[in-house]
Order: C-alpha cells, then sequence, then structure tokens
C-alpha cells in the first residue's frame, strides 16, 4: 500500500516573506518609498484577481515590504535620545541579577519611560542582595548599546564607572570572540528589547519606592510573576544541594542560567545537549501533557482546555516569556481553540501563525538565536513526522512498542538535529555527532526532573514528602549529568570548526531544501506515500 500525504500550509510563505522583508530592512532605509511602493503593488493586485498566481505573488511582495516597514518602525521605536551628563533614574528589576568578577549585571525598567536597561553595578555586600522586583534609586549616565569599546562614552569625572565599563567590556568581547568573530551584540540586545546601558559606581545607587503603575498592565503582570520566580528558586537553595545540580535544576525548570558553572556548560555543549537547558517547547510540551493527564475531563473539554492554556501561559510568564517558551504556549493555545472546535490543527500552519504574530510584535526577534532554533526545530521535527514516520507501518510499531519508542526518539532528534545544525554551525561553528545517542537517555530523564521538581515544590508543606522527592530529584539530575560526560570522552563527540558564514548557511538549507524535495518525489515515484 501506500500512505496519504498531504500538508496544508498557506500561511508558510506569507511567513517566509515577511522573514525576508524583516531581514532586507537592514539596508533599505526609506520607509515613506517602502510605504509607496507597498501601496502600489495593492492596487496592482486588485485588478490582478482573475490571474491568481501573479496576484499570490505579488501579495507576498506586499508582505515582504511590509516587512521593511514594521522593523524601521520598531528600530525608530528603540532609539533613545539618553542625557550627556548622569541623572537620576526610578528603576524596578525585572531579572535575576547575574554575578560576574567585578559586577552584578542587573536588568531594570524604568518607571517613568518604561526603557529596558541593562545595568553593570559595582559588586558590593548591598549590590549582592538586589533581587526581582526591587526598587533602585539610580544617579547614572545611560547610553545607547554599542559593539566597540572605542564607541562607548563616558564622562571624565567618572574614572570608577569608566574602569567598571573596561573590565566588563574585556571580559565580554572574549566570551563573544569564542562564539562567534561577528557577534552583533547591539542587536543582539534589541532584539530582546533593551534600549541602553549603564555602569554604575557603588555609590551611585540606592534602594528606593518606585511608582510603577506607569508600567503597562502586562508588564506589571510579567513583574509580579517573575517576583514569584524569584521565591520559588530560593526554596530550590534551601535544598543544599550540590552546585551542578542545583544549577541545571533551576536552568531546567524555571530558566534561572546564572548558576551553571563552565564545566556543565561545556560538558552540555559538547554532548549536543545544551537545549535541555535552555527552556524550550520540549519543556513547555512535557508540562502541557502532565496538566493534560490531570485535567482530562472529556464531560468538560472546553473549561479544561481553558485551565490547560492559562497554566501554560502562567508558566512562560513565571519564566520570563522567552521566544522558544512563546512561541510553544502560542502554538498549544492554538491547538486547544482548534481541538475544542474539532477542527484539524495544520501544524506547519501554525508554526508559521505563530511566527507571523511574534514577528509583527517584534521583528528583531528574528535575530535572537533562541527564536530561530526553535522555529527551524519544530518546523524540521513536523516535516520529518510527516514524511517518514510512515515508513515504518504502524501495525507493525504498534506490536512493537519498544521499536515505536526509539523510533519516535530517533526521528523527532535525527530531524533537529538537522535542521539545526547549519544554524548552530553559523552561530557557535561546533558540530555533534553523539547528539543523537545523549537524547535516547535525555528526554526521560529531562521528564523525570520536570516532574519531580513540581511535586517537590508543591509539597514544601510536607518536609518528609519533599525531601524524598528532592533526593529522587537530584539522584536523577547526577545521572544525567555523568551520562553527559561519558558522551563527552566519546572520540569526536563534538567537532569545532571557524563559524559558517551567512551566505554558505542559506546555501546549505537551500541544498537541504531540493534533498528533501527530490526524496519526496522518489517517495511518489515508489508509491510510498501519495
Amino acid at each position: 500500500g501506500y500512505i496519504m500525504l498531504r500538508i496544508e500550509a498557506p500561511l508558510l510563505p506569507v511567513a517566509i516573506a515577511l522573514i525576508v522583508g524583516i531581514a532586507i530592512g537592514e539596508w533599505i532605509k526609506a520607509p515613506i518609498v517602502v510605504f509607496a511602493a507597498m501601496a502600489g503593488i495593492l492596487i496592482i493586485t486588485l485588478f490582478l484577481r482573475y490571474h491568481p498566481r501573479w496576484q499570490t505573488t505579488t501579495i507576498l511582495l506586499c508582505v515582504t515590504l511590509f516587512g521593511c516597514i514594521i522593523r524601521q518602525y520598531q528600530e525608530n521605536n528603540m532609539k533613545v535620545c539618553w542625557p550627556e551628563y548622569p541623572a537620576e533614574w526610578q528603576a524596578v528589576v525585572i531579572d535575576e541579577p547575574i554575578e560576574k568578577t567585578k559586577t552584578m549585571t542587573v536588568d531594570v525598567l524604568l518607571a517613568n519611560s518604561r526603557q529596558k536597561v541593562r545595568c553593570h553595578i559595582a559588586k558590593s555586600n548591598d549590590s549582592q542582595e538586589i533581587s526581582v522586583g526591587d526598587g533602585l534609586i539610580l544617579t547614572t549616565h545611560i547610553h545607547e548599546i554599542r559593539n566597540k569599546t572605542s564607541n562607548l562614552h563616558h564622562s571624565t569625572t567618572r574614572q570608577d564607572s569608566n574602569k567598571i565599563a573596561s573590565d566588563h567590556l574585556k571580559q565580554q568581547n572574549h566570551s563573544k570572540n569564542q562564539n562567534h568573530s561577528t557577534f552583533d551584540y547591539q542587536r543582539f540586545m534589541a532584539s530582546r528589547g533593551f534600549t541602553g546601558e549603564a555602569y554604575v559606581r557603588p555609590f551611585d545607587w540606592d534602594w528606593g519606592i518606585v511608582d510603577i503603575s506607569h508600567l503597562s498592565r502586562i508588564e506589571r503582570l510579567r513583574l509580579r510573576f517573575m517576583t514569584y520566580r524569584s521565591i520559588l528558586l530560593k526554596h530550590i537553595q534551601e535544598w543544599k544541594l550540590d552546585k551542578a545540580t542545583e544549577g541545571v535544576i533551576k536552568a531546567m525548570t524555571l530558566g534561572d542560567r546564572s548558576d551553571l558553572s563552565p564545566t556543565v556548560k561545556t560538558t552540555y555543549t559538547q554532548a549536543g545537549a545544551s537545549h535541555i537547558l535552555a527552556l524550550s517547547g520540549m519543556h513547555l510540551t512535557i508540562i502541557f501533557f502532565i496538566i493534560n493527564l490531570l485535567m482530562n475531563w472529556r464531560k468538560a473539554e472546553l473549561i479544561s482546555q481553558a485551565i490547560i492554556v492559562t497554566t501554560l501561559w502562567a508558566y512562560a510568564l513565571l519564566v520570563g516569556l522567552s521566544p522558544s517558551v512563546t512561541r510553544s504556549a502560542f502554538m498549544i493555545s492554538v491547538y486547544a481553540l482548534l481541538s475544542v472546535g474539532y477542527r484539524d490543527s495544520a501544524p506547519i500552519n501554525t508554526l508559521s501563525f505563530t511566527a507571523i504574530v511574534m514577528l509583527i510584535i517584534n521583528p528583531l526577534a528574528l535575530y535572537d538565536v533562541s527564536f530561530q532554533l526553535s522555529y527551524v526545530a519544530v518546523c524540521a521535527i513536523l516535516l520529518g513526522n510527516s514524511f517518514f514516520k510512515k515508513v515504518i507501518p504502524i501495525e507493525w510499531l504498534m506490536n512493537h512498542r519498544i521499536v515505536k519508542w526509539i523510533w519516535g526518539i530517533t526521528l523527532v532528534s535525527l530531524a533537529a538535529q538537522i535542521g539545526t545544525a547549519p544554524l548552530v554551525a553559523y552561530h557557535f561553528g561546533v558540530f555533534n555527532p553523539c547528539a543523537l545517542l545523549a537524547n535516547f537517555f535525555l528526554i526521560p530523564l529531562a521528564t523525570l526532573t520536570i516532574i519531580l521538581t513540581i511535586l517537590a515544590l508543591t509539597t514544601i508543606w510536607f518536609p518528609w514528602l519533599s525531601d524524598l522527592f528532592v533526593i529522587a530529584l537530584s539522584f536523577v539530575v547526577k545521572t544525567m549529568n555523568h551520562l553527559l560526560q561519558l558522551v563527552t570522552e566519546i572520540p569526536y563527540s563534538h567537532l569545532n570548526f571557524e563559524p559558517f558564514s551567512v551566505v554558505l548557511t542559506l546555501f546549505i538549507y537551500i541544498l537541504m531544501g531540493f534533498a528533501f524535495i527530490l526524496y519526496i518525489k522518489y517517495l511518489k515515484m515508489h508509491c510510498i506515500i501519495k
């Protein structure tokens, strides 16, 4: 027999056109001309209703020009004219501070202007006590974010601040050169919504009560959830686990990577398992299935799906609404809505829809590495599932459950690894041949880690029970760390090389697309799919 194959993704070309528009918007700096061109093409589109192919082409061209416009609009909105001299600012801490050698990296939101600023506060006993939700009074010079140290503007009266800035940038530039010689720090920070940066001396800041009424409801809600996250992180610290285990648990469940040691990061990177430490769709999918099992009310599907979606978005807020988590929460919400209406979910179409919405909200998210890897990985998995999951007859797999499980993990892991390999090579200059092997034990152990952490946190009112879950959790994480260490000891488990160029990366993806199409034609010729 053959396999029926159908992929419905009318929004995929629209998403691609929008991405192209945002990308080329970097070089096209004439918004009025672009807007006029888009208006002219829209008028032409109206006269092409009897020529659907040409009309589709003009519509996609309009979407491309729209991508240019929204990128330029956001860039203009993010240009802030900061004062040339130190000024007083009221700010609220919006993320967990990160301890550096000589500074504390503290992300704040200015109360009046609602601008996100990254502050590098000189390390002291007081600055080490800063936490999420704290109000700060800063007396400092905020400047726009730049890539080169030489371009930074410093006041001659702020010699101490200059020293902090110089030390920080040396460390920052060293880290960037290790990853990619052309790393664009300014663009990276812009994709995260930051518009300024400041270096603060020990006596240039103080605690204060900050009025946050000027913040939007979403910003206040996110801040409240980040405060809850800080409380949960403190509970995890009270478990008195070793630093390696504690750091992995915090990163995998609450997205806090500040306590990950360089050794742990290196082990996970060399084993091709660094995606486990960065919250992604996999983590949210695990949580979704856990909640779904608990809320499987067939007689009240609308209520159960509403509770599931609300819980997932609460978790997304709790971990800071990172691009990959937001994408996953958005996709699951669409699936839930479609399931209530008994409609086909069309995964590729849903993925394209979420990409379009997220890029319209924040066009510069396109340059966020987690955004890129998240969408490319999911797209590769969906295409791999659509075309290859039935190559082995389903009836045979149902009678061989272990083989079915192995085939499922192999398919997902291989599709994700192949799909993201060029992108990983572009950003990091590394390839992990043993990542497929690692995923066989990573996925079940990661699932256990998330479940046990939830159980340990929800049973804190029963210390004896919570302690049992913590002991089990510690064993699981230590086992995972040890197994990954063994993977890194395999010869050629990780290959380092010069990072790919943009042209080479795009060329490889084009070749992969053609190879994919040829393979599908081969399957159709042999009546494997239809």
